[in-house]
């Protein structure tokens, strides 16, 4: 026989094969398509058989559950709705097993006569929709409806305690007969695996003889190999291949080893890659993110634009006991069969560190730039005179604050003391700044806060622990320098002596003697006042998406020994009512209110002295929301929260850190406010008293010695 006898007779015996093998493996498939089809409904109706099993208990539970909330004259609507749904179930899942092929059998047809006997009972329970109490003088009773309803509730729960062990028992019969029939056709599908095994064997002696084929083609595919590395090899973005598992394949460019600090990635799952890089979180997050890339339906645009490592900052040993920060851009693109399926996912990995640090750049001089701005308009929109007054109060507060962090304290209690008192202090500037709404210095101040409230959660503090303190505190007292320097500016440019203006503010809120304090200073200053809360009230009722309307009365008749402590106090005040007091308008709708709410401030005196009322129609205050926050705080124990009457859980709202509110923004969540106006109030002699109802309003009344304010007069 000549060669081409041979090459034509090699030729006739691989396609005989090939379609032998075709053939078989057709057969196998196609009649293990059918088996494997069959199992899964199989399997689907001995899933259902053997859920249906639980329902006569569940039943049987729901409808005691029920009855007893009926006798006990609570509420049944939810017991009412589980039944409901329990039914629902029952009957969906019956129905669909009488529709499967194995699902008709005498058991199936039993349990289904027995089911239909649940209806006369069950149906009268499940349609009631009527009120079933009404309330007495005596208390709740049944209703006409609710009397009826509770003997159809007892009738179906006699009936299903006689019927659930029965119609459990059919279940039972039924799911073990489906069982069987399972096992029988999952061994005839085994037999069909087997026979495809063998088509395999076959397959593979077949692969084998052309392997020898095969060798004809390995040298162009040596040389595409070749190329393929010295492409690798040169380009500076690191690319590699991720596989099902997702695993590194063989095939990556030597831009990782710069960027990874790695030798080998062949076969590094990409978990690996990252877990030294990256936070659990994101690591979590990335892990996920890949797993999505392999569904067929997940659209690869999309996909792009939540790609969680589209900039990844990274930390990297710098070979000299450091480390540098690089920011890395993960790629990824599916790379998919000739039938679409995904096969890899290609991943491409650059250093985009120079890009990102001009774009930071480029921000923090737009940001700064953007800061001027604000404060130079913030300064043109406050008057003068009142800008003078703010900067006095709030640099003689710094001044505290600063001789606070310079007083000695050698244990971590008097370091907690320390951070404690210029808490206090940074939350009345804060409270102050944002009512004037100079929102740069209110910023500045909440950003201190947040470093004190970082430091109140370290243990064992040190006097070294404060020097980021130090320095966050002269930043704050150049921008305050800064301020007056801008002020004093604008206020050239307009002609008027701002200066002046500023030191007879000081000295009407510190209590100096003067003109200013007469009558005609006491209107002036009561007119600051109020411009300065309801700018508050604008800003915070915009800030928290709320509508009040703030009204005030005698604030002219606020001594000015008294004119700092009363603006403290309303401004702490209002702040708290805007946060937790007033309500969002769709649920005052709820409560029958209207959607503006109202807070008032009324001053006024008294034969003994001075009295403040503050006053919303909010929310109220719940004694056991403050109880339910003070243990979520930690502030006092469950034991120390149970024994608590109403007026001791009104008076957790003043202690130190106590806050309803869990996140933290620029006006609440401190727990510092309401603590700042019981101090203000105790310090100067007077008293607090609160009041509310829940639902309808919280009403505060402080009492003030007049002593403070006749000897401020006499003075004068």
């Amino acid at each position: 026989m000549n060669l081409f006898g041979v090459q034509h007779a090699r030729q006739i015996v691989t396609v005989g094969i090939g379609l032998l093998v075709a053939i078989v493996m057709g057969v196998v498939l196609l009649v293990g398509s059918r088996l494997a089809t069959q199992v899964t409904v199989d399997v689907g109706a001995l899933q259902t058989a053997s859920r249906l099993q639980a329902y006569p208990s569940i039943l049987d539970e729901q409808l005691s559950a029920l009855r007893d909330r009926l006798e006990e004259r609570s509420y049944a609507a939810q017991a009412l709705a589980d039944l409901k749904s329990t039914t629902a179930s029952f009957n969906h899942d019956l129905e669909s097993l009488g529709r499967a092929r194995l699902g008709q059998s005498q058991e199936l047809t039993d349990a289904m006569q027995l089911w239909r006997q649940y209806a006369p009972v069950i149906d009268p329970v499940t349609s009631f929709s009527g009120e079933p109490y009404v309330d007495t003088d005596a208390g709740s009773s049944f209703s006409k409806a609710g009397r009826e309803h509770y003997a159809n509730v007892k009738q179906a729960q006699l009936f299903a305690r006689q019927n659930s062990a029965e119609l459990h028992s059919l279940l039972g019969s039924l799911a073990s007969r489906l069982q069987r029939g399972v096992t029988s056709e999952a061994s005839r599908l085994r037999l069909l695996l087997s026979g495809g095994v063998l088509a395999a064997v076959l397959l593979g002696i077949v692969a084998a003889y052309l392997q020898v084929a095969r060798a004809r083609n390995e040298r162009a595919a040596r040389l595409a190999e070749e190329q393929t590395r010295d492409i690798l090899r040169t380009v500076r973005e690191g690319f590699f291949l991720l596989d099902a598992d997702y695993r590194i394949g063989a095939v990556w460019s030597h831009a990782l080893t710069r960027l990874f600090g790695k030798k080998s990635f062949a076969g590094l799952p990409f978990e690996e890659l990252l877990k030294d890089l990256v936070s659990p979180t994101t690591l979590a997050t990335a892990t996920k993110y890949i797993k999505l890339l392999w569904g067929e339906r997940a659209h690869e645009n999309l996909m792009k634009s939540i790609n969680p490592l589209g900039q990844l900052e990274i930390h990297v040993d710098n070979g000299h006991g450091g480390e540098d920060t690089r920011f890395l851009q993960f790629d990824f693109h599916r790379v998919t069969g000739p039938k679409g399926a995904v096969k890899h996912v290609l991943v491409s990995v650059s250093d985009i560190t120079a890009s990102v640090q001009l774009a930071r750049e480029l921000q923090e001089s737009q940001d700064n730039a953007n800061a001027q701005v604000d404060m130079m308009m913030g300064v043109m929109r406050i008057d003068p005179v009142q800008l003078g007054s703010f900067l006095d109060a709030t640099e003689t507060g710094l001044t505290v604050v600063n001789t606070i962090l310079k007083e000695p304290a050698r244990s971590d209690a008097d370091f907690r003391k320390k951070l404690q008192g210029m808490f206090r202090e940074l939350h009345s500037i804060k409270g102050e700044a944002s009512a004037i709404n100079l929102m740069t210095v209110a910023h500045r101040v909440h950003a201190l806060e947040d470093a004190v409230e970082e430091m109140k959660k370290s243990s064992g503090l040190t006097g070294n622990d404060f020097l980021p303190l130090v320095v966050k505190l002269d930043e704050l007292m150049a921008h305050l320098k800064l301020l007056r320097e801008l002020s004093s500016r604008f206020t050239t440019l307009r002609g008027g002596t701002g200066t002046g203006g500023a030191a007879r503010a000081g000295a009407a809120r510190t209590g100096e003697t003067g003109r200013y304090a007469v009558e005609p200073g006491a209107v002036r200053r009561a007119e600051e006042v109020s411009q300065t809360l309801q700018q508050l009230a604008s800003r915070l009722a915009s800030d928290h998406r709320k509508k009040f309307k703030l009204v005030l009365k005698g604030l002219a008749d606020v001594p000015a020994a008294y004119a700092a402590i009363v603006q403290d106090v309303l401004i702490q005040m209002l702040r708290n009512s805007a946060v937790h007091g007033i309500e969002a308008a769709d649920v005052r709708r709820t409560h029958r209110k209207d959607d503006t709410g109202l807070v008032r401030a009324e001053f006024h005196k008294k034969p003994e002295g001075y009295e403040l009322t503050f006053e919303d129609d909010g929310g109220g205050i719940l004694p056991e929301q403050l109880k339910a926050a003070a243990v979520r705080k930690q502030l006092v124990s469950q034991e120390e929260a149970d024994g608590m009457d109403s007026r001791a859980a009104m008076a957790l709202i003043f202690r130190p850190g106590f806050s309803t509110q869990d996140q933290v923004s620029l006006d609440a969540g401190r727990g510092v406010g309401m603590d700042v106006v019981a101090r203000t109030i105790y310090g100067a002699g007077g008293k607090i008293g609160v009041s509310t109802s829940p639902g309808k309003f919280t009403r505060f009344k402080i009492s003030l010695p007049a002593s403070a304010a006749t000897a401020d007069s006499a003075v004068a």
